[in-house]
């Protein structure tokens, strides 16, 4: 189950903050981190007006590297209930539950998502049951069971997305390549300037535009996605081909060479790829 967290870098609370950074901290760090935390206000300007100004006694700074620290800080007694992971980056959470089938997982579930919300609660967090999304992972047939948080159903999906990646309930990962092939090709275009036919850059410089911008979107996350079938990978590898055709300024040609028929000795076509002489001909695509 994949939980949507309302406002989570604003909506946290100082003194629940405070309190666990005096538990997780020494003296001195925390002395600190309170020094940053107190005393801050804010105000609201509406044209050339200022409202007065108010206490902030909630919210950490977003954008920044100490940001996510403070968040991180904030939800480290989140309950770990037994049978279940809890999984957590800044705030993007997820429950996880493993059983013999989807009943059985759903059981460990339901205990979990309660007693989640108990703590969210308690220290004044709130969750969207509306944009959270739960996710039976499996290849088997199952009646789909409901879990709830806050009396209502957490609706189901069979996608989801979490930490960049796009999980599909049968983990054959093909809207994940689909929607990385899109990127790419996003991506590419506002760069083709830069690494098409027509670019005056050395080969040297396009490998490295390549290598810098538009490998790792596709190999982020590799390790999960690279299992699934020839037919899914090929997508990413074709882009690949093409643009790396482009880099290397290359074209098709064409030749024929003897091929047997049922009648004798013929000819068939070749294709090759060599590369195009940049002379006075423009290039062809």
């Amino acid at each position: 189950m994949f939980l949507d967290v309302a406002q989570a870098f604003d909506k946290v609370w100082h003194a629940g903050l405070l309190h666990n950074i005096e538990q997780l901290l020494p003296t001195q760090h925390s002395q600190l981190l309170k020094s940053n935390l107190s005393d801050r206000y804010f105000r609201v300007k509406q044209g050339e007006e200022y409202s007065d100004l108010k206490p902030t006694k909630a919210g950490v700074p977003q954008g920044s590297v100490l940001g996510p620290v403070l968040y991180l800080i904030f939800t480290s007694d989140i309950p770990q209930p037994t049978g279940t992971t809890v999984a957590t980056f800044a705030d993007d959470t997820a429950i996880l539950a493993v059983g013999a089938d989807v009943e059985a997982a759903t059981q460990k579930l339901q205990p979990a998502a309660d007693s989640i919300n108990n703590w969210t609660q308690q220290w004044f967090h709130k969750l969207n049951t509306d944009k959270s999304k739960h996710v039976n992972f499996t290849n088997q047939r199952y009646r789909c069971l409901p879990v709830t948080m806050n009396g209502k159903i957490i609706p189901t999906s069979q996608t989801a997305k979490y930490l960049g990646m796009t999980l599909d309930a049968k983990l054959r990962w093909k809207l994940h390549v689909k929607t990385k092939r899109e990127e790419l090709e996003i991506k590419y275009r506002q760069m083709y300037w830069l690494l098409g036919r027509r670019s005056t850059l050395s080969l040297q410089n396009k490998l490295v535009l390549y290598t810098q911008i538009l490998k790792p979107v596709w190999t982020y996350g590799i390790q999960l996605w690279g299992c699934a079938a020839q037919s899914t990978i090929s997508v990413i590898q074709r882009f690949q081909n093409k643009v790396l055709r482009d880099i290397v300024n290359m074209v098709y040609q064409e030749h024929r060479l003897p091929q047997r028929s049922q009648h004798g000795n013929g000819h068939g076509r070749h294709t090759t790829i060599c590369p195009e002489t940049r002379s006075e001909a423009s290039p062809t695509r």
